[in-house]
């Protein structure tokens, strides 16, 4: 999309968005940061804030994986459109790799996601370094693949799950973050396929 649609369905001055902005690369990366830095810094207000109750345990697990998710289910479904779009967006970011994108989630996005690993990995000690960012990015791919299809599921499941059952999408996603770092049958050797 080009950055005279962008202007045109935003209704504002293309002039102004250039002399604001430079290019459309620079639009993209305030649209994000706006958005992504008060979503980090309260996921990180959250976590830290359940860190010093629980202290000297971590956290349960179910609260650590409740407080990741938690915040982008409720931007998902806040009545601001912008939030639901943001969360499609930043889905999108995550798996359609970019230059630009890359930059910011390695500058914004990562390090929120390294702290609570750092928390989550305290539950399981026993898993090898190797296990545990696998299982690690399962979880993280499995929130934002959540996300970006949330907005379908009553038309992808034919109305057996509803796409406004937040509450349900989200206590079952937590179920499945515990499920996966908890779950031994996962350590299994994988045979060759030749």
């Amino acid at each position: 999309m080009s950055l005279r649609e962008i202007t045109g369905k935003a209704k504002v001055n293309l002039a102004a968005v250039n002399y604001h902005f430079f290019d459309k690369e620079c639009l993209f990366r305030e649209v994000v940061l706006r958005r992504i830095r008060p979503l980090n810094a309260q996921r990180l207000a959250l976590l830290e804030d359940a860190c010093a109750k629980a202290k000297p345990a971590p956290p349960s697990l179910d609260k650590i994986i409740g407080i990741l998710a938690q915040p982008l289910f409720d931007l998902h479904r806040s009545p601001d459109l912008g939030g639901r779009a943001f969360v499609h967006l930043l889905a999108r970011g995550l798996t359609e790799s970019s230059a630009l994108t890359a930059q910011l989630l390695a500058e914004e996005y990562h390090p929120t996601l390294t702290r609570f690993g750092q928390v989550i990995r305290r539950h399981t000690p026993q898993l090898s370094p190797e296990d545990f960012l696998w299982r690690f990015s399962f979880v993280i791919g499995a929130l934002h693949h959540t996300l970006a299809t949330l907005h379908q599921m009553t038309n992808l499941t034919r109305g057996i799950c509803r796409s406004d059952d937040y509450e349900g999408a989200l206590s079952r996603f937590i179920g499945h973050g515990v499920t996966i770092f908890q779950d031994k049958r996962m350590q299994i050797s994988v045979p060759t396929i030749s």
